[in-house]
């Protein structure tokens, strides 16, 4: 039977896990969000392809064989890199459009608080059911306690916005380093990846307690998607 390369399959894995999360941003009706998601999806792509490039060169220099294959690797790494630090400067600019169409909204109350806690729980129940290493689970779950640290009481869209806007910021200079962050066991720069994706999904469920009726089926199915979003991002490469 035919199958996909490892670098194909890779991207797939990750391309499905954002087109369950993509109607959702679409469900807003605001070009310059879904702009800015379809552009950092293919950043992350990008940085995917750009890691299993540089471990193969890495690999043939560590055995000291296929010098032409290490340096063509290489080469293809360097390339996929500069490839997604281009989508993260397109992301960038249409958030910043983004955030200054934004419109007043309700401040957080505690009602609000008491899901987003529930909704915290929930999350990281089913992450406890993933195949990751509790180390893993710990660096994810460290993501979604400060993702969730954004609704405090009095907050606002703008707050989660600007934190995204921040943590692509982060993203871009971690990328541009020598080791594009991708030197722990647990790649940092999948961590700030998902930490963009579990702001959007939280948003979402912001947007939900405050005006019931625009939460779609999508929308009420926000957990899974945004973890299934996250754990394909934690998970590639790996």
């Amino acid at each position: 039977m035919k199958q996909l390369s490892r670098e194909h399959q890779a991207v797939l894995d990750q391309k499905v896990g954002f087109a369950a999360f993509r109607p959702v941003v679409e469900d807003e009706q605001s070009l310059d969000l879904l702009r800015f998601y379809d552009s950092f999806d293919g950043a992350v792509s990008a940085f995917i392809l750009t890691e299993l490039h540089i471990r193969q060169a890495d690999r043939c220099k560590a055995l000291g064989v296929l010098a032409d294959y290490q340096k063509h690797s290489a080469g293809a790494g360097a390339k996929q890199n500069s490839t997604g630090l281009s989508y993260l400067e397109t992301a960038q600019t249409h958030l910043d459009e983004f955030r200054k169409a934004l419109k007043a909204e309700n401040p957080v109350d505690k009602g609000f608080s008491r899901q987003l806690n529930e909704t915290k729980t929930a999350m990281k129940e089913a992450l406890a059911q993933v195949e990751i290493k509790g180390t893993d689970a710990q660096g994810l779950g460290a993501v979604i306690d400060e993702v969730s640290g954004l609704f405090a009481i009095g907050a606002t869209s703008v707050n989660v916005f600007v934190y995204v806007g921040k943590k692509l910021d982060e993203l871009k200079a971690m990328r541009r380093t020598p080791g594009r962050g991708a030197e722990t066991n647990i790649a940092v720069w999948k961590l700030v990846a998902a930490a963009v994706l579990l702001a959007l999904g939280s948003w979402v469920v912001y947007k939900c307690y405050y005006s019931p009726w625009r939460c779609s089926k999508k929308e009420k199915a926000i957990y899974n998607s945004i973890l299934a979003v996250a754990i394909v991002t934690f998970g590639a490469c790996e």
